[in-house]
């Protein structure tokens, strides 16, 4: 395995995020974790692709070019990373890493998680229905997958 590889698959423990408040407990709870295994954490969010493009330009995708689309996508994610900046601001600073992600987010998940060797996802979920991301994650997520109970929004 060469250097590139080992530091690629780290072991860390990755704390799976949406926009809401509940990252907040999800992100804490990965870095308690990080502490315990002596690892590194990361705070990663996914952001779907459907949440790019506003609902009511629908039908003019057409018309996007690539490139359009390709800059709707980095505002998107550059949103995202600042609005959770700001909603975890200390925690990132402490102990994790924040990295925004384009795609499905269980698949995109998965594959961050295999590329890089974690060692445990973490992920919330609210008391009053086991999600499907939850659900797919504990499916398929090549590592143990840590559930932090949330509160209902």
């Amino acid at each position: 395995m060469s250097d590139r590889e080992d530091k690629q698959k780290d072991g860390s423990v990755i704390a799976a995020v949406d926009l809401d408040p509940s990252a907040r407990a999800v992100a804490e709870r990965a870095c308690e974790l990080a502490h315990c295994l002596g690892v590194e954490a990361r705070v990663v969010h996914v952001l779907d692709e459907p949440e790019i493009v506003n609902p009511a330009n629908e039908f003019t995708l057409a018309d996007l070019e690539p490139e359009e689309f390709e800059e709707k996508e980095l505002e998107a994610a550059l949103a995202a990373r600042r609005m959770l900046e700001s909603s975890l601001r200390g925690v990132l600073e402490e102990c994790a890493e924040l990295v925004v992600l384009i795609g499905r987010p269980a698949d995109k998940l998965v594959a961050y998680a295999r590329e890089h060797g974690a060692r445990t996802l973490v992920v919330g979920q609210p008391h009053a229905h086991f999600g499907s991301l939850a659900t797919r994650l504990a499916r398929h997520a090549p590592c143990d997958v840590h559930i932090v109970r949330t509160r209902e929004q």
